[in-house]
């Protein structure tokens, strides 16, 4: 067996596992994508904490599989991990949000990078400005893409497939890139659903994030 066939049999198992996995979930819960889709829709973020809360410890495998499906999708998780500060706590809340991200920005990068890697190719080799702007392509700038609060991860997840960056550095980036994105953005969800208690806190918290990043793009203009 080739290392090609091989490959095309791991990848032809992990969809047929993705597609089990969504139709198990229909199967065990009817309603489960439909209630979903209207809480998002509706913006409902207690309705989603309620939900999510309903399922007890399975609500760990609930939260990491829909911020990793959404994000395999290219939509934006962000609702998810506004509420699972406070549904886990603050730090399980971020762990958990950080294991779905990664996972689901993993996904999503090879997903592209298969379809889209040769079609890429050529273009870029036909723009200078490309060209360019894949040579940037490496772990340091991936991981600072990554680390932007609130940054929609399909773009950075669309140019790093379509560079010359490799898997593993990619996971690197990937891995501890999220890292402060995910922290910030699950504590402001936490104290912002839960002002009344946090607002000081959260209004220091985003003095200091405002700052930090200041900081990191003034000395990163003047490098």
């Amino acid at each position: 067996m080739t290392d090609k066939t091989l490959g095309w049999m791991l990848r032809l198992v992990g969809l047929l596992a993705i597609i089990a996995v969504l139709w198990g979930i229909q199967l065990i819960l009817p309603d489960f994508y439909t209630t979903m889709w209207q809480l998002l829709i509706d913006g409902d973020l207690e309705g989603l904490t309620a939900y999510i809360s309903s399922f007890g410890y399975e609500a760990i495998l609930i939260s990491i599989f829909m911020i990793a499906f959404i994000n395999a999708i290219g939509l934006p998780s962000i609702p998810f991990l506004t509420v699972n500060g406070v549904i886990f706590g603050l730090i399980p809340g971020i762990v958990i949000s950080w294991i779905g991200e990664v996972l689901g920005i993993e996904i999503s990068f090879r997903l592209t990078r298969k379809l889209l890697r040769k079609q890429a190719q050529k273009v870029i080799q036909r723009s200078n400005m490309l060209e360019k702007l894949d040579s940037y392509s490496c772990v340091k700038t991936i991981m600072a893409g990554r680390a932007i609060p609130y940054s929609p991860n399909v773009v950075v997840t669309a140019l790093s497939s379509l560079s010359h960056i490799s898997y593993k550095d990619h996971f690197v980036a990937n891995l501890f890139g999220k890292i402060p994105a995910v922290i910030i953005e699950v504590w402001f969800g936490h104290d912002l659903l839960l002002i009344r208690e946090h607002w000081g806190r959260l209004l220091v918290l985003t003095f200091v994030v405002i700052a930090v990043y200041a900081f990191l793009w003034w000395r990163r203009k003047h490098q």
